[in-house]
């Protein structure tokens, strides 16, 4: 039977604090009722705790079967409270845990209620996607400075994944990509499943001698469509905040854990077939990556001729605007402790470094090109409690033929904690040129610091930021400042949003990810929460906002204005459906064809344009073997209209195998002689799961825009803990006409090598 001890507790007080005083005095029913309210109240906000006891031994089997002796002797905790669909109750299918641990491993017991056994995953792949699927994931704090925190995470199938919580958890940063050694597996019972777990302690970075850790774990039960945490989050907060973390409470303070000197090293044999250049070549690469702990807090990674052959396909997408579209990062290197250097700035339109300019260069035509990495070096970790720092160095090679130089890249980074969550960081970056010469390509160097300061009060209801850059390149000498602020209240029932912006336009990071120069942008937001008493919906959400952006030389006009209005509709089965109505206005400074190359009439001439359009997003439960979501926008564009949709299919054959496509399609009309077209983009991806350690992978990716069809087709052998063969095929072809461009295949095997050192006596 599911537990729910919160409220047999909260019976078992009330009554025995009812007979003693009826036994002494008689009560009014309205005192007994705020004295019940008040108790239950007291338990379900008072902070959280969970004991773990100390165990001599290892003698632990790890197999989702807990008969070992010593599990009798932990004490369980539970008392999950509900987050989704409501989050004022605790869940009727209840979860407890227990925990023991030595100076080696922590051991983790998860047990699980459930309506009956049709558990769902997408795939029995690490680090899976959780849209949909059920999972517990366990988060620790171990500094207990509510800023960063390790997830781990398993499902009744025994599936893991393990990542790292940062920026406090507020918005629901999660970084999958950092990867350790753990052991779990999970059994399924009738009405429940148990998932065992077997941490090293040296996956953890803490500080000797300490007994408290913050903690908190959240679960997604889709049979009872219900997600759940440990440690009561509110539903207009993010599940993993770690402000709302309770407390792990260890029976011996921890001692150092000695960390292993991690050794990655790689081969890449490869095929090349360049068709464009009538050359094909066999290659033999070799390189590797190291982590070196350095104490039990700092970590200097080294990588040495990467190879990013096996590295997730970045998703293409149709641009009909007039900026870059930002991309996510796919690169391990980068990625691990990454919040660290990209956190920066402002997200959507002015980050001093943008981790995917390293290892691209702009050629004389101003067209991006590829160039190689040689060696790179990251140095991060905690000083002390308060103070983090980062060091990462990029040495690129140079592309003699179009004449790019070849670069280092160094960026340096330190955040200091104040108060109960806040910090204020400080960077400084420095892209130079190594062998430049006249007839290279760019600047001999280009510089950028700074210092930003992000506040979180004390309840998550506030957080907000204010940052100040400047930056140095040869030739600019005005004042190129970027400089802005956020500041953002998140209540129950509302949120309100204001963003500041300034970027001058002398201010350029050739590191960075820059929209717009010479601009003063105010964005004022606000959110309104409805939550209907209803077994169909779940929330409704009303929202306005204004962005604008003004010119900042000159008379200040108007460049840029966003006006929205809109409403959203979430169901408790976990689809949506929301309407937006956006009045926007929009000054050409060059003329613009926003059809691309393909346009075959004239670009749209400068001056202001004023449209009106409507946007409808949706996305259906993402339980069924079958979902889909998407969005659709009609409206006036330029001088003409504009029809666009981006949808995606996926359907799901548990656990062998899923197949999604994703479609986004542009209809411009423009009156002549101005170019109208229509602009496709397809993407088709089939992942199948043969096992635990074995796994095939394809994504095909065709764009009209660009005349370009990409397909990689890769095969997963995970034959080790964190080592892997994998076996690529990339083609590359024109489609207008049809032109193969480029064909490969690509071995690469990889190995993770774990040194042990022993801690001195």
């Amino acid at each position: 039977m599911p537990l729910n001890l919160l409220t047999k507790r909260g019976s078992r007080s009330c009554m025995e604090t009812r007979n003693s005083f009826f036994s002494s005095t008689a009560f009014s029913c309205r005192q007994l009722l705020f004295l019940l309210c008040f108790t239950l109240g007291s338990l379900v906000h008072a902070q959280k705790s969970i004991s773990v006891k100390y165990v001599d031994n290892d003698d632990f089997i790890i197999d989702g079967v807990l008969d070992e002796a010593m599990w009798a002797e932990a004490v369980p905790t539970s008392g999950f409270t509900e987050y989704f669909p409501t989050d004022s109750k605790q869940a009727e299918y209840q979860t407890e845990m227990r925990m023991m641990y030595n100076e080696g491993f922590l051991y983790i017991a998860v047990k699980g209620y459930a309506p009956g056994k049709n558990y769902r995953t997408p795939s029995y792949e690490r680090d899976f996607s959780i849209s949909g699927a059920d999972i517990v994931n366990l988060m620790f704090d171990t500094y207990s400075d509510r800023t960063n925190a390790f997830l781990f995470g398993i499902n009744p199938f025994g599936v893991e994944r393990e990542g790292v919580i940062y920026r406090g958890g507020v918005t629901g940063d999660l970084d999958l990509n950092w990867n350790t050694k753990w052991k779990g597996e999970s059994q399924i019972y009738d009405g429940y499943f148990i998932s065992e777990i077997k941490i090293p302690m040296s996956a953890f970075k803490f500080k000797a001698g300490t007994t408290t850790w913050k903690f908190s774990a959240m679960r997604s039960d889709t049979q009872s469509n219900t997600k759940s945490s440990w440690s009561r989050v509110p539903q207009n907060q993010n599940q993993l905040n770690i402000g709302y973390f309770g407390d792990m409470i260890f029976e011996k303070p921890l001692q150092r854990s000695r960390n292993p000197i991690s050794l990655i090293p790689y081969v890449t044999p490869s095929y090349l077939n360049e068709h464009y250049k009538g050359e094909k070549s066999f290659e033999f690469k070799a390189g590797f990556d190291a982590k070196i702990p350095i104490k039990s807090s700092l970590m200097l990674d080294l990588t040495v001729l990467p190879d990013f052959s096996s590295d997730d396909v970045v998703s293409g997408t149709n641009n009909v605007t007039q900026f870059e579209i930002k991309q996510d990062e796919t690169r391990l290197f980068f990625i691990d402790n990454g919040d660290l250097f990209n956190g920066f700035g402002n997200t959507d339109n002015a980050l001093p470094f943008y981790s995917r300019r390293v290892g691209f260069a702009k050629d004389s035509l101003g067209a991006d090109v590829v160039v190689p990495l040689t060696v790179g070096a990251k140095f991060t970790g905690k000083i002390n409690n308060k103070l983090r720092i980062g060091v990462l160095d990029v040495q690129t090679e140079d592309d003699k033929g179009e004449d790019i130089p070849s670069n280092n890249n160094l960026v340096i980074a330190a955040e200091q904690k104040i108060f109960n969550k806040s910090n204020i960081s400080m960077f400084f970056i420095n892209r130079e040129a190594t062998n430049f010469n006249e007839e290279s390509t760019g600047t001999k160097y280009n510089r950028v610091a700074g210092t930003d300061f992000n506040f979180f009060s004390k309840d998550n209801s506030i957080d907000g930021r204010a940052f100040f850059h400047k930056s140095f390149t040869p030739g600019i000498d005005s004042d190129a400042i970027s400089a802005g602020t956020d500041l953002n209240v998140e209540k129950r029932d509302y949120s309100l949003g204001f963003t500041t912006q300034y970027v001058d336009n002398g201010f350029v990071s050739d590191l960075g990810y820059l929209k717009r120069v010479d601009i003063l942008r105010a964005n004022p937001s606000v959110k309104y929460n409805l939550y209907p008493k209803s077994d169909a919906i779940n929330t409704i959400i009303f929202n306005a906002s204004y962005n604008g952006y003004w010119k900042a030389s000159g008379g200040n006009d108007l460049s840029e204005g966003y006006t929205a209005l809109g409403a959203e509709v979430n169901f408790t089965s976990g689809a949506l459906l929301s309407l937006t109505a956006n009045k926007n206005y929009e000054y050409l400074y060059t003329p613009f064809d926003p059809v691309g190359a393909k346009g075959k009439g004239e670009p749209v001439p400068v001056g202001g344009y004023d449209t009106v359009d409507f946007d409808l997003d949706f996305n259906t439960d993402r339980r069924k073997a079958f979902w889909m979501e998407g969005t659709a926008t009609y409206g006036s564009f330029y001088t003409g209209d504009k029809f666009s949709a981006d949808v995606k299919f996926q359907y799901r054959y548990q656990p062998l195998f899923y197949v999604s496509l994703q479609i986004q399609y542009d209809d411009i009309k423009l009156p002549e002689p101005y170019s109208s077209g229509q602009i496709w983009y397809v993407g088709p991806t089939l992942n199948v799961t043969f096992s635990k350690t074995l796994f095939f992978n394809t994504d095909v990716q065709y764009s009209s825009q660009s005349d370009s069809f990409l397909l990689v087709s890769r095969l997963q052998w995970r034959y080790a803990p964190l080592s892997d063969v994998f076996l690529t095929y990339t083609d590359t072809d024109r489609t207008s006409p049809f032109v193969p461009v480029e064909r490969g295949v690509f071995l690469k095997v990889t190995y993770w090598l774990d040194i042990v050192r022993k801690n001195r006596g």
